[in-house]
């Protein structure tokens, strides 16, 4: 009886301690993240996969509209949310890991449309919609942009531009065609206009999640990066995209 007390012990403290349970909303927006055949599978999600497998951490992963997944990630401990754009109005708000993409934004029309838009002006007064909370929604208000009509994701964006709603689509570079795929679009059917944007795509945690679990994420992600299996992910998913060297930043080790 004493013996298998004293097992029980021991397993128990070699059990990792600091192991969490986390909850990641992301949102369906390919290639970073997306379902296939029911399945969750992108970039993003490969390499947070990655990193769980790293630190020991449990993780549960939910599909949500961004919006939803946007307030949720902001309340609660140990919660978090992908890929989202580090903008200095959300600096604040979150606890980051990252980067892991770099990505510009631009204003796309449908092919043989009349539209030039070669500058921010020229876009005001367009028919143009937005999923809510996304940065590029609150960079165009504060440029000035009115009247543009939100909605809960960025299918729902495509769907209306597919349809003829909206007269422009925004997206980034490496969303397009697969999100164009999705109403039964391909670049070839739009044309690409001004290129006003770009960002670094990053985790976010809530700021009450414990900081040494954000600490711990980014150092995994870190050492990623310096072994080589980072860049592994990346061209597995983006070999016609050479890694931009900003994506390689790290943190400093606790050796340097």
């Amino acid at each position: 009886m004493a013996l298998r007390v004293l097992l029980s012990l021991l397993l128990l403290f070699c059990l990792p301690l600091r192991a969490a349970e986390l909850l990641l909303y992301t949102e369906e927006g390919p290639p970073l993240n997306f379902t296939r055949d029911g399945h969750l599978t992108g970039y993003a999600v490969e390499l947070v996969q990655a990193l769980q497998q790293r630190t020991g951490d449990q993780v549960r992963i939910e599909l949500v509209p961004w919006s939803r997944g946007y307030a949720l990630a902001r309340d609660k401990a140990n919660v978090g949310l992908f890929s989202m754009a580090l903008i200095a109005e959300r600096e604040g708000l979150f606890q980051w890991v990252g980067p892991f993409m770099l990505s510009h934004n631009r204003f796309y029309t449908r092919k043989g449309s009349s539209l030039r838009i070669e500058s921010l002006d020229q876009a005001k007064g367009l028919r143009i919609a937005l999923p809510r909370q996304w940065y590029t929604l609150q960079y165009l208000n504060a440029q000035g942009f009115r009247d543009i009509f939100t909605v809960s994701s960025a299918l729902d964006m495509a769907s209306l531009f597919s349809k003829g709603r909206t007269d422009v689509l925004i997206v980034s570079d490496i969303s397009l065609p697969m999100l164009l795929a999705e109403v039964d679009m391909s670049p070839e059917d739009v044309e690409g206009q001004f290129s006003f944007l770009q960002h670094q795509s990053y985790l976010g945690f809530s700021l009450t999640t414990d900081p040494e679990l954000v600490v711990r994420w980014q150092t995994a992600l870190d050492d990623m990066k310096r072994d080589g299996s980072f860049g592994r992910i990346y061209q597995r998913w983006f070999s016609h995209l050479p890694m931009h060297e900003s994506l390689m930043q790290t943190q400093p080790s606790p050796h340097e």
